[in-house]
């Protein structure tokens, strides 16, 4: 470096003669001040880039934790309002059969103190009176057992599916049993609507595996069939059927709906895409469906649909659900 802080280059080449002998020297000066300026300019912009480089791509990280964590939670509110769902649609069920509980005990009480009232004035009893007593009683003790069994097996029902869902605990269980309770607790959301659901499991199916993530997802394919593939049907038809294939089972869910076309099918699974937008549609029904069936079950599910030919959803789920080494597991 020359005075003045400049950069100046300095090259000596030999002059030699005709026999090679050096005779003299050709001398060169350069003032490359210019190019280590240039060179130092670049070298700070490359580390300023650098710089810049790191931050955005620690801004990115934490952007893409925040909207992953943003996403557990909306899953889980997800799954939470389906929950509260079947929690109104089963104490809205529950009406019926305490409603007549309390109807036929009223009755039967007001027979009791009329029979008592009788008995008390002291003119005796006639004998059809006491026969018409006693059959009532009957009748009416046959009706309570009734309708309160149907209680206590709605209540069952809802509580084990309620159970398996906020615990995500696993075990044995035959698969026909979780899906009928499942579908027991859907009663009431299918009976204000014509449609139907027809269940075609064999009761031999047995699975070491996660009840709750399966009760969600059938939950969240019923629902995605009313309020998506039944919009423009009258009387539509669910049929669930399952078969075992080796150390899997076959677990086929249809519907005979509107169906989708190509666009929406192989959108279906994204998480916030809806076609009801604005309109009950959270967009995340048919994500968390997904995300059950391969991260928590194990297992790999289609989707085949064609407008007016309604959906088919098919799932193939191991037996025996691998292990969640990231999460514990409920005994």
């Amino acid at each position: 470096m020359g005075e003045n802080g400049r950069w100046l280059y300095f090259t000596a080449s030999p002059l030699r003669d005709a026999k090679g002998n050096v005779v003299g020297a050709i001398e060169t000066l350069l003032d490359i001040s210019e190019r280590k300026r240039a060179e130092r300019e670049v070298q700070q912009l490359n580390e300023h880039l650098e710089g810049k480089v790191s931050e955005r791509t620690a801004a990115l990280a934490k952007a893409n934790d925040d909207l992953k964590q943003a996403m557990r939670q909306l899953v889980q509110t997800e799954k939470l309002a389906s929950l509260g769902s079947l929690v109104a649609g089963v104490a809205h069920e529950l009406n019926t059969p305490l409603g007549n509980v309390l109807t036929v005990a009223t009755t039967l009480r007001d027979r009791a103190n009329a029979l008592h009232a009788e008995v008390a004035r002291g003119e005796g009893l006639r004998r059809s009176t006491v026969y018409a007593f006693i059959d009532g009683s009957i009748e009416a003790t046959g009706l309570i057992e009734r309708n309160a069994q149907r209680a206590a097996d709605l209540i069952g029902n809802f509580k084990q599916v309620a159970v398996d869902q906020t615990s995500t605990r696993r075990r044995e269980f035959a698969l026909h049993e979780v899906v009928g309770e499942i579908l027991t607790t859907l009663r009431p959301a299918l009976r204000r609507t014509a449609h139907e659901v027809h269940m075609d499991i064999p009761e031999g199916i047995v699975l070491d595996s996660f009840p709750g993530p399966l009760e969600q997802i059938v939950s969240n394919l019923v629902m995605n069939s009313l309020l998506h593939g039944f919009e423009a049907c009258d009387h539509g038809t669910i049929r669930i059927a399952a078969e075992r294939a080796g150390d899997s089972v076959r677990l086929r869910y249809t519907d005979d709906g509107q169906g989708m076309n190509a666009a929406v099918a192989q959108q279906a699974f994204d998480p916030f895409f809806t076609t009801k937008l604005g309109r009950g549609g959270s967009g995340l029904g048919l994500y968390i469906v997904y995300n059950l069936a391969t991260a928590v079950l194990g297992g790999t599910v289609s989707l085949a649909s064609e407008p007016g030919q309604g959906v088919t959803f098919d799932f193939v789920l191991p037996c025996s659900a691998p292990r969640l080494s990231d999460r514990g597991e409920d005994a």
